[in-house]
């Protein structure tokens, strides 16, 4: 019987194969180690060449205005390029009206223009209470927002049964500002426990959120992961936002105060222009849009009584601005009054929808500007939705004269004033 090979070298003789050669355990780390530096090397000039920095855009553009994936969420690239005059504006796909569609919207009246306010857009489509909560306390803590009145927009959609689209807030939530409320020394435990459990109940990785809270020292290392790759995912839409961005208008450009906005002369316009654009219906909704949408409703039979969840955002989305030195207006959009009684959603269940807002500002002693009483105004709204022409003028009206103290019909300020 024939004897077995035994040994490295006598079992790859049997084998028929080369030898391998032996390697010590510190020229494997070593290895390792030049492997990592590589890495660290290559993302160190990724991160430096080809991505662009979050501070000051081209300054011919206005980036205030921009509808943009990822701009709201990056605070170091808004704060770095909103104007001197820029005042933060919450709110969702209102934000989306150009002065394409209504030539009265706020990137005209005030962008292309020096009437010392601008509003700077933070949000899109399906941002809700919670969303704008996080938001708030992230732009708050930075200490790179100087001017301190803010304004909400609400959308009564958001209170549909169900509250609203609240399962698209997975889509939408966004780690870097998550991570700068949980890290903000101004937000009250409370508050951050408050946000916390909510995004938890909405379907946000538990990872993700222990390592914004710094759980465990491993939680902290996470994080400093997740915030790398986010920061690199909205510096990477950077040039879109900057290509997006209209460049200033000659008399935006001069610096020229151009004084406060004829209202009663845009008012006059928004008349004439919403009568030309909405031809084909009688109510008072662009023809487009009526043509492509007016068999789609998806108000019918809405209430706005099961809503618990998003009435509970909304007023913690005012207290997170209280703890981080905001001054909110909150906006109070009509729901479209001709086009919700025949949804038979009734005029009842409209009205407690503006009484539970307007209480939860003044429980949280906010000002709010409410148009309410503008359900039936032809051309207020665009659509079944979003502002329109003589909309954006009442809108603009509120926020310009909230903002330099003046009296306003639409406004009650902060203690009933």
């Amino acid at each position: 019987m024939d004897r077995k090979p035994t040994g490295a070298k006598g079992r790859g003789r049997g084998l028929g194969l080369p030898s391998i050669p032996q390697v010590s355990g510190a020229s494997l780390l070593c290895a390792v180690l030049l492997g990592v530096a590589a890495l660290g090397l290559g993302l160190l000039a990724f991160d430096r060449l080809v991505l662009p920095g979050n501070g000051r855009a081209d300054a011919s553009k206005l980036y205030d205005y921009v509808y943009a994936q990822g701009k709201s969420e990056n605070v170091d690239f808004v704060t770095s390029n909103m104007s001197d005059d820029g005042y933060l504006c919450f709110g969702s796909s209102e934000w989306y009206v150009s002065k394409n569609r209504v030539s009265m919207c706020p990137q005209a009246v005030f962008g292309e223009n020096n009437a010392g306010v601008d509003m700077t857009y933070i949000g899109e489509g399906y941002d809700q209470s919670l969303w704008q909560a996080i938001a708030a306390g992230a732009y708050g803590s930075s200490g790179k927002v100087r001017n301190r009145k803010v304004m909400i927009v609400v959308s009564p959609q958001w209170f549909f049964k169900g509250s609203g689209d609240q399962d698209k807030f997975y889509t939408k939530f966004s780690y870097s500002l998550y991570r700068a409320c949980m890290q903000s020394a101004q937000l009250s435990d409370q508050t951050k426990a408050y946000l916390r459990r909510r995004c938890s109940e909405l379907g946000i990785d538990a990872q993700k959120l222990s390592a914004a809270s710094h759980d465990t020292p491993l939680d902290a290392i996470n994080d400093e992961a997740f915030a790398a790759a986010d920061s690199w995912r909205l510096r990477s839409q950077i040039p879109n936002i900057v290509s997006l961005a209209p460049t200033k208008s000659a008399t935006r450009a001069s610096g020229q105060p151009t004084g406060e906005p004829d209202w009663d002369a845009l008012l006059a316009s928004a008349e004439a222009e919403g009568q030309a654009a909405c031809t084909n219906n009688d109510f008072g909704i662009y023809d487009e849009f009526w043509e492509k949408n007016h068999t789609y409703d998806p108000e019918l039979f809405q209430n706005f009584d099961d809503a618990a969840d998003e009435y509970a955002d909304f007023a913690c989305l005012l207290q997170v601005c209280r703890e981080v030195g905001f001054e909110p207006l909150v906006c109070i959009l009509p729901v479209h009054g001709q086009w919700y009684d025949v949804s038979d959603v009734s005029s009842d269940e409209r009205q407690r929808y503006y009484q539970a807002i307007r209480e939860a500002c003044q429980k949280a002693g906010a000002s709010y500007a409410d148009f309410s009483p503008y359900e039936y105004e032809k051309y207020f709204l665009c659509d079944t939705v979003h502002p329109g022409w003589k909309g954006w003028v009442r809108i603009e009206q509120a926020f310009y004269d909230f903002v330099n103290g003046n009296d306003d019909e639409y406004l009650t300020r902060a203690g009933g004033r």
